[in-house]
């Protein structure tokens, strides 16, 4: 859940009035078909989302693709897409930030200096970013000749901008000592409010609520 205007970072994510759309060839964008992915018996979801929602692309170049199908496997680190003939496929070119899914559903990603795609959580001063790279763990059950896949989610939250991230523990000791300089404001807050940092929308709502001091 996005908790900020879906203003991203400055010059980033500014949509021009005549976006580029996915009519043009898909070759500039994008390589050839992509075949299946080895998830079969798997327990759990490798995607950001289960189904396929309209999205948005800022390139490194600068190149901008707006209201394309978006797919985002979170194992693979890797955006996919439809191109207007429905296939699927990967982007052929480095992507600095894109925008998946509409509403409540809508989530803001961008290229952290590892390489992996970043979830903004809340904009402002100090921004609260989360990192959720799914990894598959494979186990065989006694007795059993076939593999189960499991996909294992690994969150861990992060503040500042992406070329210095750090990162933080989401409890109530370690936010406010990341918050120091308004720790006793923050600590009033929490109480006031009930909230419990180890949830992720109350530990946004504390980081908003920082940025508005």
């Amino acid at each position: 859940m996005k908790f900020s205007a879906k203003i991203f970072i400055a010059g980033c994510m500014t949509w021009a009035s005549a976006q580029a759309q996915l009519s043009l060839p898909s070759d500039q964008i994008g390589g050839p078909p992509m075949g299946s992915q080895n998830y079969v018996n798997i327990k759990g979801s490798p995607y950001l989302l289960e189904t396929w929602e309209k999205g948005s692309v800022t390139m490194a170049s600068g190149q901008k693709f707006e209201g394309i199908e978006l797919m985002f496997d979170q194992v693979a680190n890797q955006i996919l897409f439809k191109d207007s003939k429905g296939e699927v496929k990967a982007f052929n070119q480095p992507i600095l930030s894109f925008i998946i899914g509409e509403g409540a559903k809508q989530h803001t990603f961008a290229k952290g200096a590892d390489g992996i795609f970043y979830e903004n959580l809340v904009n402002g001063k100090t921004p609260l970013w989360k990192k959720n790279h799914k990894t598959l763990i494979d186990e065989k059950p006694y007795g059993s000749a076939t593999v189960q896949r499991n996909v294992l989610n690994n969150n861990t939250y992060y503040v500042g901008e992406l070329s210095k991230l750090t990162k933080i523990k989401n409890d109530k000791k370690s936010v406010i000592q990341v918050l120091s300089d308004k720790a006793s404001e923050i600590e009033e807050y929490i109480k006031a409010e009930k909230l419990n940092p180890k949830t992720e929308s109350d530990l946004a709502r504390i980081f908003v609520y920082y940025n508005g001091l």
